[in-house]
């Protein structure tokens, strides 16, 4: 009687051993698969279909995108503007409601791959996530955008311009723009190209602060057209004046000032 009431206990142990462990198999699971969520995560995107959902293409060059869900909302950058909708989330359906959006002027690619982006967001119809790849497609099936996890925000980087504030409290892109570049290291040194010319400085973060220090070293090549002379002088009033960094949605570093104007915006390089 007692090794039948031993094996008894033994079986009843091992019973509830497998239970446990099917439990906690399940939590696991369901962990696994929250934590495969799309939402709270900002998604920069990295290809999209254009002209039907055939083909997934590339972005141009310093141009990004972006998309972070959460609670309901949507937005991000468009390419050129931040966009924001809702929408609807339900196990791997996925819809997007009217967009809207500011209303900035771009020049370059960076309308097209716009336009193409709030487009393929009104078709979207599933998501489904690979690693650390989100893909969205449509009522078919189709991929319509691939998108990649933004990185930890730092200004530690290179970095190209895509926006300086011209004194004028607005913020201009023009065929010149790219040209200045800007390299921030991990020991508090800044250097780039202003357009024209190389240029040297410092820099000091504190949390969210950023000091840049106004002595600023340069070569003094004679530029070729006096818009660079202005450009110039332009993005290194814009430096001066920033106090506050921060990396938006679409993994771009924008450097404001006190009253919060934007003074310099940039893209990551390649």
């Amino acid at each position: 009687m007692h090794k039948i009431r031993t094996s008894l206990a033994v079986l009843a142990s091992l019973a509830l051993g497998a239970s446990l462990a099917t439990a906690v198999a399940a939590q696991d699971e369901a962990t696994t698969m929250d934590a495969a969520a799309p939402e709270g995560v900002t998604w920069i995107l990295q290809q999209q279909a254009v002209d039907g959902p055939a083909l997934l293409e590339q972005l141009p060059r310093l141009v990004t995108a972006s998309l972070l869900m959460e609670d309901g909302a949507a937005g991000g950058n468009a390419g050129c503007n931040s966009w924001f909708g809702d929408y609807e989330l339900d196990g791997q359906s996925l819809t997007f409601g009217p967009v809207g959006s500011t209303m900035m002027l771009c020049q370059g690619p960076a309308m097209a791959v716009e336009e193409t982006f709030l487009a393929n967001l009104s078709e979207v119809a599933s998501w489904a996530i690979d690693s650390t790849e989100l893909t969205l497609s449509d009522a078919d099936g189709n991929a319509l955008m691939r998108f990649a996890e933004a990185p930890a925000a730092t200004v530690v980087g290179s970095w190209v311009t895509q926006g300086i504030n011209n004194g004028a409290e607005a913020v201009e892109t023009n065929e010149y723009t790219s040209r200045v570049t800007a390299i921030f290291d991990p020991e508090g040194r800044l250097a780039g190209n202003d357009g024209c010319n190389n240029y040297m400085t410092s820099y000091e973060v504190d949390a969210e602060s950023i000091t840049i220090s106004p002595s600023i070293a340069t070569t003094m090549m004679a530029c070729a057209e006096p818009a660079l002379d202005e450009l110039s002088s332009q993005y290194f009033a814009a430096l001066l004046a920033a106090t506050t960094w921060s990396v938006d949605a679409s993994g771009a570093l924008e450097l404001r000032d006190a009253s919060g104007a934007l003074q310099v915006r940039y893209v990551p390089a390649e």
